[in-house]
């Protein structure tokens, strides 16, 4: 026996895992469990998955990289055509030129780089219209009304023709 005893070991420890597991048949097929008869690999589908899962987040991620990156040129585009109000339409296209170089990391940091650039390159030395003198007749509104970009250039043009 003391030859033998790794062997013996081994004996018992198998048909002790035999009369467990021909137990857990007996008790699972007692209380209608089915087990099947092929291999189900349970670790092969999980990976599967996690590889779809996997795809799938990536694709939602590079989406919301691609909508992160157009809301910031539309709120960059907003900011520059609030930055370039009130200037010629040449000028706007300069500044919107100059704009591309300008990286966009928060909106009040964009602004205050645009206005730089407005201010160093478009400096105001022409004369504006409220510092012309004028004559008008008494009792007249001489505030001009606000008015809108687009309609801005219409009444440009109109103020060429006239003149």
């Amino acid at each position: 026996m003391t030859e033998n005893e790794l062997a013996i070991e081994h004996g018992l420890k198998t048909e002790m895992t035999e009369s467990f597991l021909s137990g857990m048949k007996g008790l699972f097929e007692e209380h209608y469990v089915t087990i099947p008869e092929e291999k189900y690999d349970v670790l092969e589908t999980m990976v599967e998955k996690l590889d779809e899962m996997e795809t799938k987040l990536n694709e939602q991620i590079e989406k919301n990289i691609g909508l992160n990156r157009r809301l910031s040129e539309s709120v960059a585009d907003s900011i520059l055509d609030s930055v370039s109000e009130g200037l010629a339409v040449t000028q706007k296209e300069k500044l919107a030129s100059l704009a591309e170089s300008v990286e966009f990391e928060s909106e009040e940091e964009y602004r205050e780089k645009l206005e730089t650039l407005k201010e160093s390159y478009f400096s105001r030395t022409t004369t504006n219209k409220s510092e012309a003198p004028q004559t008008l007749s008494e009792g007249v509104d001489s505030t001009p009304a606000p008015v809108s970009s687009g309609m801005e250039s219409y009444m440009r043009a109109l103020g060429a023709f006239s003149k």
